[in-house]
């Protein structure tokens, strides 16, 4: 019976292998190739002896902790649990586990999540808030790791995955138009989510108006008083659709614009996840679908390769949405009633 706490070389002698062998099997190494019976030896030896390995050794051995840091606002929201389950699923295959970082969008806890990252010597971060509150230390991030942010931010070393909003809101703007639209409301977050896609999209439709209302926080949450300022602001500007791409709701904006029907909502709709209920006071336009599959796995994909190759210049990725109108909607949402994947998410 061991009265010693358990090592690498106790398992091997269990198992019947060498040393280097139960090394590369617990970092999972990806050139290790092993017969079946030889991982159950190895699973046995290690669940027998109640092993388990030590972390800080390993990090000085090889000078990397395997671990990668994420970063969220809040994680209640379908896309971002099921984003990290898609990332831990998919980096514990290659070895890695996840670091998981809740600001509850407050400033000061935001450092302090950083900060504690950087102290665990973290091999990557993903960061999806806004760079700019915390740019100090994610540069002093980028100096030694990747670091991949949630929009593209020209002149810094970092990363960017995103969602290219350009052709759905472009697609959007043209329906509307249609639909004998004239002025049209961009209502998004703190951080003006989507702001960028959606004035380069409507600079090729001069006839119509178009005008953008921050409100809230990162996640797009206002108070009473902010609320009743927006629909002040929305009645005066009077649009004919307003289009939520980061989430926001409100309540009817009052006086239609172009017509005497109920302006329309376009949303977004992230695939496979359900849609919100249209706000009170409106008429269902659309959404702009963005698929979460093809992002969650174009993420996983490229935080491996920067781990691989750490030196890599920062690169921009984006996943194209798109504008399915309110009939083209109901007949994807068929279509993809068919995929067992998309099934999973509606119970």
């Amino acid at each position: 019976m061991l009265r010693h706490k358990p090592t690498a070389r106790d398992v091997a002698e269990r198992a019947g292998v060498s040393r280097s062998l139960v090394s590369m099997y617990l970092r999972k190494n990806p050139n290790l190739w092993i017969s079946r019976e030889t991982r159950e030896r190895l699973d046995a030896a290690i669940r027998e002896l109640g092993y388990r390995p030590n972390q800080t050794a390993q990090t000085l051995r090889s000078g990397k902790s395997h671990i990668v840091g994420v970063v969220l606002g809040g994680i209640s929201g379908s896309f971002a649990s099921c984003l990290c389950e898609a990332l831990m699923e998919k980096l514990d295959d290659a070895g890695y586990r996840v670091f998981l970082g809740i600001t509850k969008y407050d400033p000061a806890r935001e450092r302090r999540i950083l900060e504690s990252m950087m102290n665990f010597d973290i091999d990557a971060l993903f960061y999806t808030l806004e760079p700019d509150y915390v740019r100090d230390l994610l540069l002093q991030c980028a100096a030694s790791i990747p670091v991949f942010v949630g929009e593209k931010r020209p002149g810094t070393p970092f990363h960017s995955i995103e969602f290219d909003l350009r052709m759905a809101f472009s697609d959007a703007l043209d329906f509307l138009a249609g639909q004998g639209v004239r002025r049209a409301a961009l209502l998004t977050n703190a951080i003006g989510y989507g702001e960028r896609d959606f004035f380069a999209a409507a600079s090729e439709k001069p006839l119509l108006q178009i005008r953008s209302f921050r409100i809230g926080t990162p996640c797009g949450k206002a108070d009473g008083r902010e609320e009743e300022k927006l629909r002040e602001e929305l009645r005066l500007f009077q649009p004919g659709a307003v289009l939520s791409p980061a989430g926001v709701r409100v309540r009817s904006c009052g006086n239609p614009g172009d017509s005497e029907q109920e302006p329309f909502w376009i949303d977004s709709w992230t695939l496979p996840f359900q849609r919100e209920e249209i706000p009170e006071g409106f008429r269902p336009g659309g959404s702009i679908v963005r698929p979460f599959r093809e992002f969650a796995e174009m993420l996983a994909d490229a935080l491996l390769e920067a781990l691989r190759n750490p030196g890599e210049v920062p690169r921009s990725r984006c996943v194209t949405a798109c504008f399915r109108n309110d009939r083209e909607q109901k007949e994807l949402r068929k279509v993809l009633m068919q995929d067992p994947y998309f099934q999973t998410f509606e119970h």
